[in-house]
């Protein structure tokens, strides 16, 4: 029995479609979902590319926050910092410290707070560690030992902090040794310290 022409037609079409259903199902769906995969990861770089954009300018603002506190820092080291020559500053800083360690004596009632060393550094040795920011400022080093009670002697080191003797301090490291009052155990112990200290300079003509 001869199949009609019709009828071949209407089967050819019918395995056409089925053929194409069935790449559809095995490539052109996997196609499908690559491509959309493609798409979600350039989504995601191009997030990734604007937030990059976002923390490289907030990365600028800081860094001119930063320039500006330099600038202010400079500034405050300039206006606290005592004019004078390098010739004159160390016989007028040993005088300074002496007048602050009797006032310290006084103020917080331990007449038994000295300064039982202070010898100045060559001054090779007196910028051997210092940030950008001091770099430009001529400085004397010296080693000082004192005595005292733990108060006074932690008073003391906040007000060379606090530029009472209108010049900037830093201290390298300290080393301490103390002992408690064997007849008054409430005092505060006696310390003794030893401890590098920078002393800036304010530049000449500033």
């Amino acid at each position: 029995m001869e199949i009609p022409n019709i009828m071949k037609i209407f089967i050819g079409i019918i395995v056409i479609v089925f053929m194409v259903a069935i790449f559809w199902l095995t490539s052109w769906q996997k196609t499908t979902k690559d491509i959309d995969t493609q798409n979600e990861q350039i989504k995601t770089i191009e997030g990734q590319i604007q937030q990059a954009i976002k923390d490289k300018e907030e990365i600028k603002g800081l860094e001119d926050k930063l320039a500006k506190k330099k600038l202010e820092l400079d500034a405050n080291i300039q206006q606290k910092l005592t004019p004078e020559s390098e010739t004159d500053f160390v016989p007028s800083y040993m005088a300074d410290v002496e007048k602050l360690v009797e006032q310290q004596r006084i103020r917080m009632n331990d007449p038994d707070f000295i300064i039982t060393a202070m010898t100045p550094e060559t001054k090779s040795d007196s910028n051997s560690s210092v940030n950008n920011v001091l770099a430009s400022y001529p400085a004397r080093s010296f080693q000082m030992s004192l005595t005292g009670r733990y108060t006074t002697v932690i008073d003391f080191l906040k007000q060379l902090g606090a530029l009472k003797l209108k010049r900037l301090v830093t201290v390298s490291k300290l080393t301490l040794s103390g002992s408690p009052d064997k007849d008054n155990y409430s005092k505060s112990p006696m310390l003794t310290i030893t401890m590098p200290i920078s002393v800036y300079l304010r530049k000449e003509g500033n």
